[in-house]
This record gives structure tokens, C-alpha cells and sequence, in this order.
């Protein structure tokens, strides 16, 4: 089956290019020495050993890694669930409070490795955002699933990077939400075709898959980060409730802040398990308009296309109780595709290209706001230091100035309240 047209995440996003480690370590077997140096080297070349992130157009598995142990629950000295329900869900003033008002959000992705969360460069991203409106971030560090099921990570507190963002994001005084991804080069089409032919892999897979999850989630929990994923656009496992009833069961027994899964937009309605998370998040590279010809929408012809989406979303919210919903991610290329499939890389820098995605965004930020059912949204992506690919590039000057012009005036006059 072709991969669905989820969001950014097409098989030609993610070519491998760097040379694994167990590859570098082979040829250099007969040079101890030199093999060694270029061992260590291969590691931050291939950079997102697990709990590290990759640039998605250049990912490369971990060089090492911990294999998640085959049980996956919680510690004896976790706090017990009902105690984690009895406080209440939990939200920080300092890394934001989800209740408060409008997300108005940014994903931070990074260069080939996470480190770069831990460093200058992360501050001075955070210190560029904040003029632009925009008031919370998210952080996505990364396992690795394998084809036997495994789930190859680092243990959180062993990547000083992850509290080093965690650390710059409360300092600047923004919001965090924290969402784990699944790296699946390598392994996988993509993370919607992730599946397993027999049970005993299944279950093998969610143990793991549990073991790592909650090791983030008590990283977040340490830190009092107020929003976090259980999970994302895993679409091939969706049918497997009572698994991720288990999941975030054991999410819940070790962190009490607001739960949400990240879901693919084709698929919200084979959830079967919303009512165990707190809201529903929506990866949301919706198709607005079916063009086939040189002339690119107008603003009134992609405003139209939003009413659709939005009724089903605010019925969906409906539906369940009146549960919050936060657009986990949302953005457009500068390609002129942009408008009917917003999940295409196809990143072509011309006059035209720029003119529909300033209309993209525009009407975006237009259509997301007094909604009291949407509780915020997070742009796909901001990297610093970006070199190469430039693909969803939101440090380019007019996606900064759509940002500036529309969220910038809206936080000012929150100041100004």
C-alpha cells in the first residue's frame, strides 16, 4: 500500500544520507586506533542517538542505543494513577498553562542532532520567536523502531540536550510541549506503515514502545511541562486500543499534565480511545483546493475551504464531551502545490510560490482564532542554524512577517491588557 498523504512525511523527506556507525566501525576493524576516532566521530555525524534529533531530510539511526526492556511498567516508586487523577492535571505556570488562552506554537526542530537544543543557538531562536507572536514551542526528541518490534532509545536523563531545552524554553518564559517521534528510517516507509505480522510482535513493539514513552514522560513530569504526545500518525496501530490503553495508563501513573495523541487528519475518527486523553491533537495538512491549472487560489477561494474542516473538527470536540483541540502540527511548503496537498516537499523559491503561502498562513491564523474549541496551533518548522534543505523553512522573511503582522499584534495587545 502507497504511503498516506500525511502531512511532510513522504517517503522522499527522509533519504538516508550519512554512513551508520556499524558500517564506519566494520571497514575501520583493522585500525584500532583511527577506527575508534572515527567511531566516536560517526556518532555525531549520524547524530540522533536515541533521544536526539534528527533534520528530518537527513536522518540517520542511532549509532547506539538502550533497547527498551521488555516490561514496560512503571517503577515501584512511580506515583500511582489515582493519586496522578486525584491532583488533578497538573499545568505550570512557568513552562506555560494550556488553559490560559490561544497556543500560538512553533515546532523547533534541529540540525542532523539535538545538541543544538542545549545551546546558544536555541536561545536566540526562542528570543527571535517570541517578537513574532509566538508564546509556546515544541520539542519532538526521538526513538528509533526497528522490524523486529524493538524501540532503541537513550534514557532521557542521559541526554543533557533534552533538559538543556527544557532549561532554555523556562527561561525565556514560552510554553513547551513536549512530543516524542518514532524515527522509522531505515526500517519503515514512513511512521503511518509501522505494523507487525503476529501478535507476539505486536505486543513486543508496545512494550517497548511503553518502556520509552514513559521514560520521556518522566522527564516532562520532572520538569513540570504541562502538554505532552503519547504518540503520533502511528495510523497502521490505531486498531489496537486496549495497547494504547495501556500506554497511556502508564503515562498517566508517572505524569500528571494534559495528555494528547498527535493524529493523522484522515484518521481522527478511528480513535477509539479519546476519551483516555485530555485533548485531541490533529496533524493538520488538510487539502484546501483542488487546482489543475497556472492560477494559483486567492485568499476568499482558501478561506472557503477552511469551513469544512473546521465544522467536523468542533463536532468532533462535541462528540467527546467538549474536549479541547490543539492542531499538534500545521504548515505549507513554498511549492505550488501547497494549497491541495500541504504535506508535499516541493520547496521552489519564486514570486508566486511565496505569494499563496503568505495566503496560506494568513488565512490560517485567521481561521484558528476565537474558536473556543481550538486551543491552539503549532507551525511546521523552525530550525536553527538551518543549512541545506530548506523545506517548511519558517525562518524565511515572509513567513516571519505573516507571523509578526498576524500573531506579533495579538501578543502585544495581550501585553498591553
Amino acid at each position: 500500500m502507497n504511503p498516506s498523504p500525511s502531512a511532510h512525511h513522504t517517503v522522499a523527506r527522509h533519504r538516508l544520507r550519512a554512513p551508520s556507525a556499524r558500517l564506519l566501525n566494520r571497514l575501520c576493524a583493522p585500525l584500532p586506533i583511527l577506527g575508534l576516532v572515527l567511531a566516536i566521530l560517526s556518532i555525531g555525524i549520524a547524530g540522533c542517538a536515541p533521544g536526539a534529533v534528527p533534520l528530518d531530510a537527513d536522518a540517520v539511526a542511532p549509532a547506539s542505543s538502550t533497547t527498551a526492556s521488555s516490561t514496560a511498567a512503571p517503577p515501584a516508586d512511580a506515583p500511582p494513577a489515582a493519586a496522578a487523577a486525584a491532583r488533578g492535571r497538573v499545568t505550570s505556570t512557568v513552562l506555560g498553562d494550556p488553559n490560559a488562552g490561544f497556543l500560538r506554537g512553533m515546532t523547533v526542530s534541529c540540525p542532523r542532532d539535538g545538541r543544538i537544543w542545549g545551546t546558544s543557538a536555541m536561545v536566540r531562536t526562542l528570543e527571535t520567536l517570541k517578537p513574532l507572536g509566538v508564546d509556546w514551542v515544541t520539542v519532538h526528541p526521538y526513538g528509533w523502531v526497528r522490524r523486529d518490534g524493538s524501540v532503541r532509545f537513550r534514557p532521557a536523563d542521559e541526554v543533557p540536550w533534552m533538559q538543556g531545552a527544557i532549561d532554555h524554553v523556562r527561561a525565556s518564559g514560552m510554553g513547551l510541549f513536549w512530543k516524542p517521534h518514532l524515527g522509522y528510517w531505515g526500517s519503515f516507509e514512513w511512521r503511518g506503515t509501522i505494523e507487525f505480522d503476529d501478535e507476539r510482535t505486536w505486543q513486543y513493539f508496545f512494550d517497548q514502545y511503553t518502556a520509552w514513552i514513559v521514560d520521556q514522560a518522566k522527564l516532562a513530569a520532572r520538569n513540570d511541562v504541562p502538554l505532552f504526545s503519547v504518540g503520533l500518525e502511528y495510523t497502521k496501530t490505531l486498531h489496537r486500543e486496549d495497547d494504547w490503553r495501556r500506554v497511556i495508563a502508564a503515562v498517566r501513573a508517572v505524569y500528571p499534565g494534559l495528555l494528547t495523541y498527535s493524529a493523522h487528519w484522515e484518521y481522527l475518527d478511528q480513535i477509539a480511545w479519546w476519551d483516555a486523553l485530555d485533548w485531541i491533537g490533529v496533524q493538520y495538512y488538510v487539502p484546501l483546493v483542488d487546482y489543475h491549472d497556472r492560477r494559483l487560489p486567492d485568499r476568499d477561494t482558501i478561506r472557503a475551504a477552511w469551513a469544512a474542516p473546521m465544522a467536523k473538527l468542533e463536532r468532533m470536540s462535541k462528540a467527546h464531551g467538549g474536549k479541547p483541540v490543539v492542531l499538534t502540527e500545521i504548515g505549507y511548503d513554498l511549492g505550488p502545490e501547497a494549497a491541495r496537498e500541504p504535506w508535499r516537499v516541493a520547496s521552489r523559491d519564486n514570486a508566486a510560490n511565496r505569494a499563496l503561502r503568505r495566503r496560506l498562513m494568513e488565512v490560517a491564523i485567521e481561521e484558528t482564532a476565537d474558536r473556543s474549541w481550538l486551543r491552539g496551533m503549532f507551525w511546521w518548522k523552525w530550525i536553527p542554524q538551518r543549512r541545506g534543505s530548506r523545506d517548511f523553512a519558517m525562518e524565511d522573511r515572509d513567513a516571519r512577517a505573516v507571523l509578526q503582522q498576524g500573531w506579533g499584534r495579538a501578543a502585544a495587545a495581550d501585553a498591553g491588557r
